[in-house]
C-alpha cells in the first residue's frame, strides 16, 4: 500500500513510520524544516521524504496529486498549546486551512482504504463526567482545543457530504522518549542536565495538582493502525490509556531516579491561564476493536530519562 503520511517528522509521526515499514507499505513522509529530520527519533531509511508546508495551499494539491496514495495519515499541525495561544492565528491557518486543503485535494483522489486524522482530547475542553466519552460535546477551553474541534467536525463533514472515509482518532497525551515540549520529557530533560553537572538542583515545575490520561507512542501508534483498518468515519474513537496518573507522582519519581539531589520548585512561567484538574479518557470503544497496550507508565518515564541522559553526554 502506498502511504502519506503528513507531519511524518514529528513525534508520532515518526514512530508510525516505523511501524508502516515493518508491514511492507511504500511510505511518503513530509516534513516542514530540514531541522526537523536532524532529530535522533526514529528514521527509517526507505521512507520517501518530501517537505510541504499545511499552509501553502497550491502545495498540499500538488502533493496528493504527485503521490495519488493508497491511505493517509493526517498527523501534521501546530501541535502546541503555548505555541497556539501566543499565534492563534498560525495555528488556524495550519490545523484548520491545512485540514481543508488537504480534504479537498483528497476529494479529487480518494485514497482506496480512506483517512486518519490525528485530533486531539483538546477539544473536549470543560467536560461534565470523566472519564469523558466521545459522545461528549466539544467545549475546548484555548485556541489550540479550537482548532482541533474544527479539524474533528470538518473530517466528519467531508465524509458525510463528500464520501471520503476519514477516521478520527481523538489522542489523549501521548508521550515518549525524546518528545519536546511535554511534561514528561521537560522534567527528565532538567534531570539529565542536573546530573551532568554532578552537585545538587532544582526541577522546575509547572501545577502539579493534575491528573492525565498518559500513553506511550508505541503503544498509540498500535492503536492508530488498528483505527485506520478498522474504524467507523461516523465515530470518533478515544486513543489513551483509559486511566490517569498524577503529574507530581511523575515528577517525584524522576526526583528518585536522579543521580544527584533534586528539590522541585514550581515556575510561575509554567503554569497555563486555564488548566484541568484531570483529563482521562474512557478507551471503551478503542478496546472493542482489538486495542492493548503494553507499555507500562513506569516503563516509559526510565526510558525518556534515558533518552535525555544520552542526549546530554552527547552534547
Amino acid at each position: 500500500m502506498r502511504i502519506l503520511v503528513t507531519g511524518a517528522s514529528g513525534f508520532i509521526g515518526r514512530h508510525l513510520l516505523v511501524h508502516a515499514v515493518e508491514m511492507g507499505h511504500e511510505v511518503i513522509g513530509t516534513y516542514l524544516s530540514h531541522e526537523e529530520l536532524t532529530t535522533r527519533l526514529p528514521k527509517p531509511e526507505s521512507v520517501e521524504w518530501r517537505r510541504l508546508d499545511m499552509r501553502d495551499e497550491k502545495a498540499v494539491p500538488e502533493i496528493v496529486e504527485s503521490v495519488r496514495p493508497d491511505g493517509v495519515f493526517h498527523l501534521a499541525g501546530q501541535a502546541y498549546v503555548q505555541n497556539a495561544l501566543r499565534d492563534p492565528a498560525d495555528a488556524f491557518r495550519t490545523n484548520v486551512l491545512g485540514t481543508i486543503y488537504l480534504y479537498e485535494a483528497l476529494r479529487k483522489h480518494p485514497p482506496a482504504a480512506g483517512t486518519l486524522l490525528a485530533a486531539s482530547s483538546s477539544a473536549y475542553g470543560m467536560v461534565s463526567k470523566i472519564p469523558v466519552t466521545e459522545d461528549a460535546p466539544l467545549r475546548p477551553l484555548n485556541q489550540y482545543g479550537v482548532s482541533k474541534a474544527c479539524q474533528d467536525m470538518l473530517s466528519l463533514q467531508y465524509s458525510l457530504n463528500f464520501g471520503l472515509r476519514i477516521v478520527r482518532a481523538r489522542l489523549f497525551i501521548t508521550t515518549g522518549p525524546g518528545k519536546q515540549g511535554d511534561a514528561l520529557n521537560d522534567f527528565a530533560q532538567q534531570v539529565a542536565r542536573c546530573e551532568a553537572t554532578g552537585k545538587p538542583g532544582v526541577l522546575k515545575v509547572g501545577n502539579l495538582d493534575t491528573r492525565r490520561d498518559i500513553s506511550d507512542v508505541r503503544d498509540v501508534v498500535k492503536a492508530l493502525w488498528i483505527l485506520f483498518e478498522k474504524g467507523d468515519p461516523l465515530e470518533a474513537v478515544n486513543v489513551g490509556a483509559g486511566h490517569s496518573f498524577s503529574i507530581r507522582e511523575m515528577a517525584e519519581k524522576l526526583v528518585r531516579l536522579a543521580q544527584v539531589p533534586l528539590r522541585l520548585v514550581q515556575d510561575p512561567k509554567l503554569l497555563r491561564p486555564t488548566d484541568e484538574a484531570e483529563i482521562l479518557g474512557d478507551i471503551s470503544r478503542l478496546r472493542s476493536l482489538g486495542y492493548k497496550s503494553t507499555y507500562p507508565f513506569d516503563r516509559t518515564i526510565v526510558d525518556a530519562l534515558d533518552f535525555w541522559r544520552d542526549e546530554t553526554k552527547a552534547s
